[in-house]
């Protein structure tokens, strides 16, 4: 009985401990942000890179996004957003129980999977082309892609393309 108690004491030190340790952290300037989103590839035009500093129920969070188009295929389209939401815990609730999943229909996809070690869910609808994939990155960043007129697949390679060291060593 002793012991059970010790443990529900530790584990809820350890709990309290997190939640007071991540209590009053400002979230990264966009700006930063803005440095770690995706260099334009060959064939496509960018966008001015948007950011922004927002409060929203009692917490700071900030944005950076931008869309890139491409030139052969003017419906083909890609935004990519990075949020630092400074470990609000509503923002992340989605990723606290990823784990491997895969629903594949006549329609198109949602899976959840691990991409380059970090938890990610995808989804795609084949007949109009569209995706979207979220992540996280190190627990803290949200990173959120969506493509219209791509492959399935396509989302990956725009993943791969954001500067994610970059944004391990700001976190």
């Amino acid at each position: 009985m002793i012991k059970r108690w010790l443990v529900v004491g530790l584990l809820a030190a350890g709990v309290a401990a997190t939640s007071f340790a991540q209590r009053g952290i400002e979230p990264v300037k966009f700006v930063n942000l803005i440095y770690c989103l995706p260099r334009t590839p060959d064939g496509y035009e960018k966008t001015k890179p948007a950011g922004v500093m927002m409060n929203t129920d009692g917490a700071q969070i900030t944005e950076a996004s931008r869309q890139y188009a491409s030139k052969a295929h003017p419906k083909k389209v890609i935004r990519v957003k990075i949020t630092d939401g400074a470990y609000n815990g509503k923002l992340y609730a989605e990723f606290r129980t990823t784990q491997d999943f895969n629903e594949e229909g006549a329609t198109g996809y949602y899976k959840g999977y691990k991409l380059d070690g970090y938890p990610v869910h995808e989804h795609y609808a084949k007949q109009d082309r569209q995706g979207t994939m979220r992540g996280v990155i190190e627990g803290r960043f949200i990173i959120e892609i969506t493509g219209y007129d791509v492959g399935p697949g396509e989302l990956i390679e725009w993943w791969r393309e954001i500067d994610v060291k970059r944004l391990v060593s700001i976190h």
